[in-house]
């Protein structure tokens, strides 16, 4: 009988682990998984968005959205110039990936994405920044054909930045004074 009720309540428990309104794929042919079934399941690139990108040289500030509207506001009210996207990510939860959370900090002109919620706490916490909400979701290994979001710092200006091109990072770190602060996830390719 205990054996049954561990049963019960594990299913009852796996159940409960998948959050409303996440979705997931598995790739046809591969039994459940990208993995042999062992793997993860992916979602449908198709539910992915641009994760756009724009630079302000004025404030030396990095801005990143999904929503084009917001990227529209930047670039004709703000001084961002766009910069195309960096790669995608979801818009919505999906099976196995997490938050990418942005702040602001008013005083140095920085927007900072972390997919690390207490690194986001404590920056909101300690470093004078904003909480901005919820940019998408991406996943936090390299899975699902997914590529590095890297991140780099530019302590003289206060900038964040991210890419998914290695060559830019490390020219950003060798010639422009950022420094390399390492991957903040790991996105879909354009």
């Amino acid at each position: 009988m205990q054996l049954i009720s561990s049963l019960v309540a594990l299913c009852v428990a796996s159940a409960a682990l998948a959050a409303p309104g996440e979705t997931s794929y598995s790739p046809p042919g591969n039994g459940g998984g990208n993995n042999g079934g062992n793997g993860p399941r992916c979602a449908p690139a198709s539910q992915s968005v641009n994760f756009l990108r724009a630079y302000n040289s004025a404030v030396h500030d990095h801005f990143y959205t999904t929503n084009a509207g917001e990227m529209a506001n930047a670039v004709q009210n703000l001084g961002y110039s766009a910069e195309g996207a960096t790669g995608r990510i979801f818009p919505s939860n999906v099976r196995g990936a997490t938050p990418l959370y942005r702040a602001y900090q008013p005083g140095v002109h920085d927007h900072f994405y972390t997919a690390n919620e207490a690194e986001w706490n404590n920056a909101v916490a300690n470093l004078g920044y904003s909480r901005e909400g919820i940019s998408g979701y991406i996943y936090p290994t390299q899975v699902c054909g997914s590529i590095p979001l890297y991140r780099a710092y530019h302590p003289g200006v206060n900038d964040h930045f991210y890419t998914t091109n290695e060559a830019e990072w490390n020219n950003a770190v060798q010639n422009l004074g950022y420094s390399r602060e390492g991957i903040t996830g790991y996105v879909l390719p354009l």
